[in-house]
């Protein structure tokens, strides 16, 4: 079956339109467009919002969800862009939470690759306002899910990162996810992956398995460089590059409490919340942390 989801986050909107197997799936569309999501914005985001869904649909989508981040719940934005959503035929804008970002990752993740994972395995996810970690068997639904709210973007907020960040900014970005993703007290697990969009950039920079010791030298590769300057270095767009500092720090982080390094992964969520709806997860049946 063919599926798409648009995601309106608070920096640009994603449309994703994928080909969904019983464990795997075909990538159609996937594209970002680089409009924030702010009042002023309204007629260009709502001609966005329906240009989209109609391409999901000419892409043959049988379904086509519209999500947007809980940073934006309760705006009049997200209200008028609900009434576009639904009178496109695409249904009300939903917002996922952290715990269902996480075990939709954590499926998407793993069940491709299953029969080359072993043992319990953790996925982390470093999403905009909040990061976490999945934990269960490889291709099931997650049996553990903890999160805590300090993503890429509300790291750069708090750090006050400048652009470049600072070396003083990085070292108290660090300090901040190291003592907030702490507190999750993960069970144990054999191998610790990351779903992220930026998994091919995290890679280059890094390794394929980042602990503190890569990490700090992804970090100094790209000491003095601008959100502009890394978007056209690795051919991304500018507004993950401005985060992508922010997201190692995570990374290392998670490599540091984990005691294990961080493998970075591309998934596709799309079909991670296909796979978990048929196996009758309904989303929150995992174990949430404290």
């Amino acid at each position: 079956m063919i599926l798409g989801a648009i995601q309106i986050s608070k920096r640009s909107t994603r449309l994703r339109v994928a080909e969904v197997e019983t464990a795997s799936s075909r990538r159609l569309i996937d594209r970002s467009s680089l409009v924030s999501a702010e009042l002023r914005n309204l007629e260009r985001l709502t001609a966005l919002l329906m240009v989209e869904i109609e391409a999901a649909r000419d892409a043959g989508a049988s379904r086509i969800d519209v999500v947007a981040v809980r940073s934006l719940r309760g705006t009049r934005l997200l209200r008028l862009l609900d009434r576009v959503s639904r009178a496109a035929g695409a249904g009300g804008i939903r917002m996922p939470s952290a715990t269902e970002n996480l075990a939709v990752d954590f499926v998407a993740t793993t069940r491709p690759i299953s029969d080359d994972l072993e043992g319990i395995v953790g996925v982390a996810r470093v999403g905009e306002s909040s990061s976490g970690v999945a934990v269960g068997a490889p291709g099931e639904p997650p049996v553990w899910v903890g999160s805590r709210p300090l993503g890429a973007a509300t790291l750069t907020e708090k750090a006050r990162f400048s652009d470049p960040p600072l070396p003083n900014q990085i070292e108290a970005a660090v300090n901040g996810a190291i003592r907030r993703l702490g507190s999750l007290a993960v069970p144990g697990h054999d191998r610790l992956l990351l779903s992220s969009p930026q998994a091919a950039v995290l890679e280059r920079l890094a390794g394929p398995r980042i602990d503190r010791v890569s990490a700090r030298h992804a970090l100094d590769s790209i000491l003095g460089q601008t959100g502009d300057d890394i978007a056209a270095w690795f051919g991304a767009d500018s507004a993950q590059a401005r985060l992508l500092p922010a997201t190692i720090v995570c990374c290392l982080a998670l490599a540091e409490v984990s005691g294990r390094p961080v493998e970075p992964r591309e998934s596709d969520p799309v079909a991670g919340r296909a796979w978990l709806t048929a196996a009758g997860h309904g989303i929150t049946g995992a174990r949430r942390a404290a």
